[in-house]
């Protein structure tokens, strides 16, 4: 009986830890056939879409009603993770309704969006102008720093033993989650 329960439990651990951080009813109104790189050459004949990116946060900046987010794109893993790669397609803005704070939404952070294509702002980046392509955040998932060591994690030990003066030897197994 307790090993079945140890099963079901095993088993919801793994499908918890699999699991998107985007929800079902956002991804289910997201354009999965959009790549990066087509939003890059098309935002303006792609707004209104809704698409799935993340990235890296570069830099956040905080206005009147609003918080922009500038993002160096990264591919994203089967949770929708940023992958940990020096490969990018390049950088997008995101636009937030109302206050983030930038000591938590901070450089170097990782972050995966949901968001409608708004279009394009070019800005200057060192001595070029860049177009980005701009996005209205309808959810978004900020990773924790630690968050890369959260999966699950299993392990099995064996250990023998032996004992002196006369005393008996032993054996252990152990597991750990």
């Amino acid at each position: 009986m307790i090993r079945k329960i140890l099963s079901v439990i095993w088993l919801l651990v793994l499908m918890s830890a699999c699991a998107p951080v985007i929800s079902q009813t956002t991804m289910s109104t997201v354009d999965k056939s959009i790549s990066f790189t087509a939003l890059q050459q098309r935002p303006d004949d792609l707004k209104g879409r809704v698409v799935l990116l993340g990235g890296q946060i570069i830099a956040t900046t905080v206005k009147t009603d609003e918080t922009w987010i500038e993002v160096l794109e990264k591919p994203l893993d089967y949770q929708q993770r940023p992958s940990d790669t020096d490969q990018s397609s390049g950088r997008f803005l995101l636009r937030f309704q109302g206050f983030l704070d930038p000591a938590i939404y901070a450089s170097g952070r990782k972050l995966t969006v949901a968001g409608q294509v708004e279009g394009k702002v070019v800005r200057p980046l060192k001595e070029i102008n860049y177009t980005y392509p701009v996005l209205i955040v309808r959810e978004h998932y900020l990773w924790k720093p630690d968050d890369a060591y959260s999966t699950p994690r299993f392990g099995i030990g064996i250990g023998v033993g032996g004992g002196s003066h006369g005393g008996g030897g032993g054996v252990g197994v152990g597991v750990g989650f």
